[in-house]
């Protein structure tokens, strides 16, 4: 998706029944894997929300299966990890902030799954998590 906005369902062939109904599905997607995706997560629980093949690239251009989410905090776990979904006016620093550009694809059975959740990282504290996970050039990196 990456800069360019989609066409509504409508011209691509679908009903407002099944875009409202897709979009509904895709947006508990998304915020079940914001709501799963903490210091102390359970990689099953996560690894369900993606394809048998799905990954989440890293901003180091590093690219893990869900299961193997593990090794980015294993050895340096983040001391509070949160993700926010919506416009939100936080008034404590973030370790670390930017987006996500996920690519969805439908099931076989209607349900909607992860091909692929790259992370955008815009800006992070130059002290933080994040940075001692992945190292000051691959934190900020744009591959």
């Amino acid at each position: 998706m990456s800069g360019s906005a989609l066409p509504s369902g409508i011209s691509t062939g679908m009903s407002p029944t099944d875009e409202a109904t897709s979009r509904t599905l895709i947006l508990s997607l998304i915020y079940r894997y914001a709501s799963l995706a903490r210091e102390e997560f359970d990689d099953g629980q996560i690894t369900e929300l993606f394809e048998a093949d799905g990954i989440v690239q890293f901003p180091d251009g590093r690219e893990l299966s869900p299961s193997r989410l593990g090794e980015i905090t294993g050895t340096n776990p983040p001391k509070y990890l949160r993700h926010h979904l919506t416009t939100v006016d936080i008034q404590f620093l973030p370790d670390h902030w930017g987006r996500w550009d996920d690519v969805v694809k439908r099931q076989s059975n209607g349900r909607w799954l992860f091909k692929k959740k790259a992370i955008i990282v815009d800006g992070l504290d130059p002290n933080g998590w994040l940075i001692t996970a992945l190292g000051p050039a691959e934190a900020t990196s744009d591959k």
